[in-house]
């Protein structure tokens, strides 16, 4: 198949033994059930093969809204970081785990590993200086500030990524950042800040997120010195009604950016780009 024929949102591409495994909420029903956790291979970013279901069918019983799965190496192992809702639970982000690249992937601990209470989504892992952080966002329509303030944080994790071992910091804020318009959904209003994904550039830390400015969905960069730095606005990267970007080098050592576009169901594709400097 090719790319243009699978839906999905949150694209993410990880790259091993000259694959490419592209990954994210794939599937008919993005929203409400989520992500059916398809992985597909490529040797072009161009042609598809499915490669299998990453998570198997009854270990996240449960559990709906499957948004924004992600893949990551670490120390030997493989771990899928997804954001899922129960009612009891309310929404957050978990992390499972495999030895293989395809899977299965089971729990880690079965629990959110972003604060518990907080309604949290798009949890992402940056390792910096051998050491895992995870970036995180507050969702918009129900914040800890109580302000209609969707926010990105960081916190440092512990070595096997079973919890975290900071208190979280506001880094990114959707509703101060100063180009951010507010949504609306059913009685709730807010401004987003989602999406994040951190990479090092240039012995700094860039992260990658998106929002809504008054030309759609967006991917804006911001850049710190230090994991827990001041993130400065740096440029928009993508204005063009798409956004829930990550980064990735190819094949090639060049590298790319990932997002999806349009915004709107069920048109959802995967794009990718050149990453301007």
């Amino acid at each position: 198949m090719r790319a243009e024929d699978i839906r999905i949102r949150d694209p993410f591409v990880f790259v091993e033994d000259g694959m490419y495994y592209l990954l994210g909420t794939t599937g008919e029903d993005c929203w409400n059930k989520g992500s059916n956790f398809s992985l597909y291979a490529s040797r072009d970013l161009e042609h598809f093969e499915f490669a299998g279901r990453l998570v198997a069918d009854g270990v996240l019983d449960g559990y709906m809204q499957l948004w924004a799965p992600e893949l990551h190496k670490f120390r030997g192992k493989y771990y899928l970081i997804v954001s899922l809702f129960r009612k009891e639970k309310r929404r957050g982000s978990m992390i499972l785990v495999s030895d293989s690249v395809r899977g299965p992937f089971v729990p880690l601990t079965g629990e959110y590993i972003t604060p518990q209470g907080w309604l949290c989504l798009d949890a992402t892992l940056f390792v910096h200086d051998g050491k895992p952080y995870l970036y995180f966002s507050n969702e918009w329509v129900d914040p800890i500030t109580a302000d209609g303030d969707g926010s990105l944080y960081v916190a440092a994790l512990s070595d096997d990524l079973k919890t975290l071992v900071s208190r979280p910091k506001k880094i990114v804020s959707g509703k101060y950042c100063g180009f951010s318009r507010e949504i609306r959904s059913g009685e709730a209003t807010g401004f987003v800040a989602e999406g994040p994904y951190a990479v090092e550039e240039g012995g700094k830390i860039a992260l990658y997120w998106s929002t809504f400015s008054k030309d759609g969905y967006c991917v804006a960069k911001s850049v710190a010195s230090e994991v827990f730095g001041e993130y400065a606005f740096d440029r928009m990267v993508f204005e063009r009604d798409g956004g829930h970007a990550m980064v990735f080098t190819d094949l090639a050592g060049k590298r790319k950016i990932v997002l999806h576009q349009p915004n709107s169901s069920p048109d959802e594709r995967m794009k990718v780009f050149d990453l301007a400097p």
